[in-house]
């Protein structure tokens, strides 16, 4: 049994271009605005900013790729594009924060003096920017989206703390090491969430059965069908962190009433995302 799984991927790929162009825009805010104001946390954006076009330009295509149907060289289709594109994505910005660490600690024994109203200016427009796109993918279901929002959100808690930061400075000339302190915690803000969807999409490129999956109550709803006796060869595996193939070999002695089986279990794995059923008789 093979089921329609594309309207997610669509969908994620319209997000994406949305906030692909978002993003596209606000990179030449914010090159202008870090040279302007020598802010470590702004110039570390820069480079923060730029990664997350690239990431969401591959995300996009990923996400494009993963709506084409199955071919003779992929016989279960092109999603798992998808969770290839959300590991790329996250490896990426893994090292982009490691990269921004290394730009920041250094200023931390040796702050520099920066242009807190220019910081303040970009920080607002940052908000703004950044609080779109959130809003635009918070509801997104693939892996890619997850991976993208959880950039984004960290570009709003970025430009929150630089927004704070400016005031700070403001009011307190005795403050500028706070501007590297800032990027260090966003940094490491990063590599903490983004090592928690690598970890997630790997297990999905691995095989491992879904975390949504109860193997225990699907086979005891499977068993409780009349005619089953015994369940031999179960495998259930996820092409893209939300659709799933299984299949599985069944033991019955009611050779007369497979389709009514067959439907029964179709039924049973209809709750779980399952996309893809092959089920033998023995």
């Amino acid at each position: 049994m093979r089921i329609d799984v594309h309207h997610h991927h669509k969908k994620a790929s319209e997000n994406l271009a949305f906030v692909f162009f978002m993003n596209l825009a606000f990179n030449i805010i914010v090159i202008v605005g870090g040279l302007a104001t020598n802010s470590m946390a702004i110039l570390a954006d820069c480079i923060h900013d730029l990664s997350d076009t690239i990431s969401i330009a591959l995300a996009w295509f990923l996400e494009h790729v993963a709506q084409k149907d199955s071919s003779d060289t992929y016989s279960y289709g092109y999603q798992r594009f998808s969770i290839l594109g959300a590991v790329i994505i996250s490896i990426f910005v893994i090292i982009m924060a490691l990269v921004i660490l290394q730009e920041a600690i250094p200023r931390l024994f040796a702050p520099e003096e920066v242009d807190a109203g220019g910081m303040l200016m970009v920080a607002i427009v940052g908000i703004i920017f950044k609080s779109i796109s959130v809003h635009r993918l918070h509801k997104g279901e693939t892996f890619n989206e997850k991976a993208i929002l959880f950039h984004q959100l960290g570009d709003v808690f970025e430009w929150i703390a630089i927004l704070v930061l400016s005031l700070v400075l403001m009011f307190w000339e005795g403050a500028p090491y706070l501007d590297p302190f800032v990027s260090i915690g966003i940094a490491l803000w990063l590599i903490v969430n983004l090592g928690r969807n690598l970890y997630k999409s790997v297990e999905v490129l691995l095989q491992k059965t879904p975390d949504h999956f109860d193997v225990e109550e699907f086979k005891s709803g499977v068993l409780k069908i009349e005619g089953i006796e015994g369940i031999d060869d179960f495998h259930v595996w996820s092409l893209d962190g939300i659709d799933s193939v299984l299949t599985l070999k069944v033991n019955s002695d009611d050779i007369a009433n497979q389709d009514k089986v067959k439907k029964e279990i179709y039924s049973i794995a209809s709750k779980y995302h399952i996309v893809d059923i092959t089920i033998e008789f023995d």
